[in-house]
């Protein structure tokens, strides 16, 4: 049976002193619970025989349970090159866009150095240096012959600058190699492992 209790209001500003709250037994042990704070509360030190406790009921404690969410960041490198290859003298196909894995990765021209690969003549082999981080991606030249760019700032050769949402990186080619940063979020809330393992478990046919 659950205890429904008149609370006795006191403010923390006008609490007086705590022994005169309580100024007999009949007191302590009545049904009144004081609220200081907002947290009803049972004074210390109580006296009571069995009978008058049993007044008092069931006593439950509620904890408040909160639901962690888990935000999953991934990074793109959105392509808005306009694919003009006259300047190189060759067809060069235009590079796809590029989901950037966490952790550092290298990006360049030649697949057997570079961790993701922007085949255009104009990138070196070993262009520059991408880290995934939470509000921002790092971008590291790594001595590029034709630079890495944030917007129209070319970055200094081995000097880490954060690349924003929205931000334009160019790889040293504003026509093949010149990509949009983009910010993508997943909301992920685990399951309940009971509500898991329901949905996993196969029922077995029973054996008559």
């Amino acid at each position: 049976m659950d205890l429904t209790t008149i609370s006795q209001s006191i403010s923390y500003a006008n609490l007086p002193k705590l022994p005169s709250l309580f100024h007999s037994r009949a007191t302590l042990c009545s049904s009144n619970s004081i609220n200081i704070l907002g947290f009803n509360c049972i004074p210390r030190k109580l006296k009571c025989n069995a009978r008058q406790l049993r007044q008092f009921g069931a006593i439950h404690a509620s904890v408040a349970e909160s639901n962690s969410t888990n935000v999953s960041v991934t990074w793109l490198l959105e392509f808005i090159g306009d694919g003009d290859a006259r300047h190189i003298g060759s067809p060069t196909a235009k590079p796809g866009s590029l989901e950037i894995p966490s952790g550092a990765v290298t990006v360049g021209r030649v697949a057997e150095k570079a961790d993701m690969v922007i085949p255009v003549p104009t990138v070196s082999a070993v262009h520059a240096l991408l880290q995934s981080m939470e509000e921002y991606l790092v971008v590291t030249d790594l001595d590029s012959t034709n630079g890495t760019f944030i917007g129209e700032k070319r970055l200094r050769p081995g000097v880490a600058a954060a690349a924003l949402p929205g931000s334009l990186l160019t790889f040293g080619d504003t026509n093949l190699a010149i990509f949009r940063v983009a910010k993508l979020e997943k909301m992920e809330t685990p399951s309940e492992p009971e509500e898991a393992e329901a949905n996993t478990e196969e029922e077995k046919p029973s054996s008559s």
